[in-house]
């Protein structure tokens, strides 16, 4: 069981990585963040309830609380960048956009 759990954690890992380095949008990157750190954690937790160290579990999902907290706060610069921009594409941001 341990064994499928961790190729679960893996291929959450492997899609986040996926979605950080091939996506150009804000919104999506910070999502595939998201699933990066979560799947993280999740490889963690399993190792400690496989070693037997489940008093730090607790631990990992305060971690997982603290992760979602900060793709809250990726969204609102998403949602600030986009209103003085108007541009979803990180490359598509300027200083002059700024200046106005």
């Amino acid at each position: 069981m341990f064994e499928i759990d961790m190729m679960f954690a893996f291929a959450l890992f492997s899609l986040g990585l996926y979605g950080v380095s091939s996506r150009k949008d804000f919104l999506r990157i910070f999502f595939s963040l998201e699933i990066l750190i979560n799947s993280v954690i999740l490889m963690l937790a399993l190792s400690a309830h496989f070693l037997g160290l489940a008093q730090n579990i607790p631990l990992a999902y305060l971690i997982m609380v603290l992760a979602t907290l900060e793709a809250a706060t990726g969204t609102l610069i998403f949602v600030g960048a986009n209103k003085f921009t108007k541009a979803t594409n990180p490359d598509q941001l300027d200083r002059e956009s700024y200046d106005e």
